[in-house]
Order: C-alpha cells, then structure tokens, then sequence
C-alpha cells in the first residue's frame, strides 16, 4: 500500500505484528539513532519488549514505514483497540494503549520537511482500503514529540487535540541548585533531616547499575523493593512481580536496552537494606525514570524522595545527563517542583458512516458535559488528569494563539518544551 503526495512525495507501507517489527528492526535502529533528541519510545526495542509480553494478539499490531524518495524516513507504532460506545465496537486506531506504555510517538526527525507528514498518513490511512478504521487515537504525546511536531503544523479536517496531562522533568545540565531553583527551601530542609534521620541509625549508600554483567542482579533487588508494601501479594498486587505479563515486560526491557548499555537500574541501601529503586532508560543525554519502588518497612525516612534527590545531584554532576524525565507527572513528586510540558492526545475520524457517527456523538456528549469547547478524544479516559483542571479540547483548525491558551494549563507548560534537550 502507498501514497504520493505533491508536498513531499511520501510512501507508505504496513507491516504487521512481531515479523513485521523484526522485518523492520535494521533499518528502523539506524533511523532512531539519527534523530537530534532520541528517545526510549523511538527504539525498535521498546516495541519487542512489548509484542513478546504485554500484546495478546501480535496481528492487531502494525508498523507503518513512511518514505521519501525510496528512504526511510518515519516509523509509526499502531494497533487496534478494544472500546465499546453506546453499542457500537468501533475499529479504533492509534498509539499503542497500555499502563505500561507511559509515552507515546512517531520516529521520525521534528524537522520543517516532515512538517506534513502527520497530514499525509492519515490523508493515506481515509484513501486505503486494506486497514479498516473508524478512528485513529494518538495518545499520550508530549509537547516536544514528533507527533506534536506535526500536529501543530497540520492535520486533515476534522482532527481535534486534547490536553491529556504533564510530564515532569529536571533540566540537570547546570547544578543541583539551577535544577531545584523551584524546590521550596521547607522541603529542601526536610530532605536534610530526612537523610540525617536515617544516618543516625545506619549510613546510605546509592548504587547505580548500568553493566550488563550487573543488571540482572540489580532488577531482581528492584522487583523486590517495589513488591514489599501495598502493591504486592498482601495488598493489591499490582507490583511488577505479581503480575507475569508485567515481569516478562520489564525482563525484557533489561535484555533489550542492557545490550546497548541503556538500562540503568539505581538503588538505594539503608545499611544492608535496599529500601528504594528506580528503573530507568538512558537514551542520549536523557535519563528517563520509568518505575520507582521502596521498600515499605522504611517509609519513615522517606527513601524514594531521597533516592530521587540523590539522582538529580549526580545527574548534574554527569556530563552525559542533561535531563531526568519522570515521563508522566506523579503526584509523589511534586515537592520537587519539577520542570513540565503539555502531554496531548488527537483523533481523527475516517469519513465513514461508523466514524462519523462515533465522532458526533462523542462530540456532542462532551459538549452536553461542559468538557471542552468544541471537540474531544475518542473513547473515554481513565482517572489520570491532573488536579485542578479540567482537560482543554480544541479543534486543530483554531488560530494559533487559540491553541497556545487551551495548551497551557500552567504557565511553565509551553516555554520549557523548547528547554528540553
């Protein structure tokens, strides 16, 4: 399948499930590798990760190859999902939709050439007829993706955009105090008496595990950090040892990025116990911290806000780390006072009898709620906004500033998409 466009000649092609994602892999790894500000989420290898663990069925997953001239120039990671709407069981498709799959994006460089390439697949994905749709979703893409890249610059009729949540980040290229200028100085002193708490009865140590040869030991410290209070077998199980899809995720996520030496893996000892722990990906100059655990007999000293603390510290003082992202906004660190950008999410119809009729009614269902303005994602989201404010909804044809109001919930929200590395 393809298309021509007389903006920039695009091409596109479909490659479906796990032999698809390995079809692709070469020349998709040479692709994210080129990017000016890679991420975790541009690497074939978080998608292996999840298709051999968390995907029930690989064949509702497809890989779209964009090309310009006979080269590689974009990949985009769908699937098919599952919703139900007042009776209907639309074909939604869109970013890949998991609790594990914190963030969400194209690969392909933010640059004025692929301006219009959001434009022409789904111009593509209405002309085809071989993937049947009735909605495409994008979920869970920050203000400084590829996806918003090409959102803000165009999108066909019909598309809409919604302010879905934040993502916290820490700016470490200077020193700890540029990094937590925000911080309030209660809580910097509560850290202190925090740390001098725990002292007087054992001394801290911080281990950051990044060789091969050493991560696998450090996870299994990890898994049993975060199993040991509410999330595991005596609370609600939901800790990463409990839940085998789970484990098989994030034992994969260690051989996948360990390989290239990005899976980093901090712990944090009160004596002889780890009592904190974070799994972490390290692409570029980006330290992205994907799960946090401690260990719950120690919540008296607080050993996750100061393992955090001591992160940011050497972070600053490590000349490869110029950023440590959160990737979503976590209510727990909030005393933190990070840095945070706008996390969106579009939909866009296919011009179908079922797409429209879902569009409208869910259109008219959010307007009948006081929602937003004029438009509003598809399918109904989970109670993951953020306090004190509704999300913002607008159609992608609004005026510019328009969209900058609706997008900037917090005043820090815009400025600082330009500040991360």
């Amino acid at each position: 399948m393809q298309v021509s466009t007389r903006e920039n000649a695009l091409e596109f092609r479909t490659f479906q499930g796990w032999n698809g994602l390995e079809e692709l892999s070469s020349p998709w790894t040479a692709l994210a590798g080129s990017l000016p500000s890679p991420r975790f989420v541009h690497f074939p290898a978080w998608y292996r990760a999840y298709v051999s663990s968390l995907e029930t069925d690989t064949q509702r997953v497809r890989f779209v190859a964009a090309y310009r001239s006979g080269t590689l120039v974009g990949i985009l990671p769908l699937h098919f999902q599952s919703y139900e709407y007042k009776g209907l069981r639309p074909e939604v498709f869109g970013t890949i939709d998991h609790d594990e799959m914190q963030s969400s994006d194209f690969v392909f460089a933010p640059t004025e050439e692929n301006r219009d390439l959001l434009f022409a697949f789904i111009q593509w994905l209405r002309g085809q007829r071989t993937i049947r749709w009735d909605v495409l979703r994008l979920r869970k893409a920050a203000e400084d993706s590829s996806i918003a890249h090409a959102a803000r610059a165009r999108l066909p009729k019909g598309s809409v955009a919604m302010r879905h949540d934040s993502s916290s980040f820490f700016q470490t290229s200077g020193t700890y105090e540029q990094a937590t200028e925000a911080m309030s100085g209660t809580f910097r002193r509560n850290l202190r008496r925090l740390a001098r708490r725990a002292e007087q009865s054992a001394p801290l140590r911080y281990e950051s595990h990044r060789r091969r040869e050493d991560i696998v030991a450090a996870f299994e410290t990890f898994i049993d950090i975060e199993a040991s209070g509410w999330k595991g077998d005596s609370g609600t199980s939901s800790a990463i040892r409990c839940r085998p899809p789970m484990l098989a995720f994030y034992r994969a996520l260690v051989d996948e990025f360990s390989a290239v030496d990005a899976c980093v893996i901090n712990v944090l000892h009160h004596g002889d116990q780890a009592v904190a722990g974070q799994f972490c990906l390290k692409i570029g100059n980006r330290l992205s911290i994907l799960k946090i655990g401690f260990h719950a007999a120690s919540g008296h000293i607080a050993p996750g806000n100061l393992l955090l603390d001591r992160t940011i510290r050497l972070a600053c003082e490590d000349p490869t780390i110029d950023v440590v992202s959160l990737v979503n906004d976590p209510p727990w660190a909030r005393n933190f006072k990070p840095l945070r950008i706008g996390v969106w999410s579009y939909c866009a119809p296919n011009w179908n009898p079922r797409g429209l009729l879902l569009h409208l009614g869910l259109l008219a269902k959010r307007r009948w709620e006081g929602r937003g303005e004029t438009g509003s994602e598809v399918g109904e989201e989970r109670d993951d906004e953020p306090a004190g404010g509704q999300r913002a909804a607008i159609p992608i044809g609004a005026p510019a500033d328009r969209r900058r109001q609706a997008g900037a919930r917090e005043d820090e929200s815009a400025p600082h998409a330009q500040r991360v590395g």
